[in-house]
């Protein structure tokens, strides 16, 4: 008898204790339908204290979670209950699990989600369509993706036929600017020559000027000389005629002295 009155006590303890979990999921289902989603996660944790393993209060939880944007957390819950022996239970963790990563545009990885709801239940609707919603929302971020690659291409290419042309148009201003300065080095070059030929006549020309004022020089000294040993000469000549015999011994005497 003790042993039965044991037994019975203790279900009526669990049964006690299973209906004040059940209250609070309740209570939090109640605050969720309302839009309480702050109250409803309070509740929904404070089921967790007495059970923290309890699948449905942490799917539940999750769905709070998912409802204040708080995705990560979400995931957490959702991931938990998967270790429910509850098929249908799992399949909802799979399916809310592909809602997480949709609002996370983890497109893929919300595919396979949906794709591991709709193996366990075939026949959920709202599994089907969001696998389709996912599969075109991914198709079209592709098509866009690649619509953008394509432009970024056409861009790229523009951009580097412009530069390709700059490059062709600097080189051939760098060509005139090469030929232009070859062409002012010529002239300056022939300047130069020219000048320097110039220079070298007028130094000629005056070496020659020289030249010839010293020749014309020389023989005007030539000639002075001359013309003063003849006036020498003439005057010598001139002196001799008009020379007096002088008396010497009371004799004369026809002889120069």
């Amino acid at each position: 008898m003790k042993v039965s009155y044991i037994v019975i006590v203790l279900f009526l303890i669990s049964l006690t204790y299973g209906q004040g979990i059940r209250s609070k999921v309740n209570k939090g289902n109640q605050q969720y339908s309302q839009e309480k989603y702050e109250q409803a996660l309070t509740t929904y944790k404070d089921a967790l204290l007495d059970d923290p393993l309890n699948e449905v209060a942490l799917f539940n939880q999750g769905d709070a979670l998912f409802k204040l944007k708080k995705y990560d957390e979400a995931m957490e819950a959702y991931q938990k209950a998967l270790n429910s022996k509850k098929v249908d239970l799992v399949e909802k963790a799979l399916y809310n699990i592909g809602n997480v990563y949709f609002k996370q545009n983890k497109l893929k990885e919300s595919i396979e989600s949906y794709k591991k709801a709709l193996d366990l239940n075939p026949d959920d609707r709202d599994a089907k369509y969001n696998l389709e919603l996912a599969r075109a929302k991914l198709k079209e971020q592709s098509q866009k993706q690649q619509q953008k690659n394509q432009q970024n291409n056409k861009q790229q290419q523009q951009q580097n036929n412009q530069k390709k042309q700059q490059s062709e148009q600097n080189k051939k201003d760098q060509k005139k600017q090469d030929q232009k300065k070859k062409e002012q080095q010529k002239q300056q070059d022939q300047q130069q020559q020219q000048k320097q030929g110039d220079q070298k006549k007028q130094q000629q020309k005056k070496e020659q000027e020289q030249k010839g004022q010293k020749d014309q020089k020389k023989k005007m000294s030539k000639k002075e000389a001359e013309q003063l040993l003849k006036a020498l000469q003439e005057q010598e000549k001139n002196k001799k005629k008009k020379q007096v015999p002088i008396k010497a011994n009371g004799r004369y005497s026809d002889k120069d002295w």
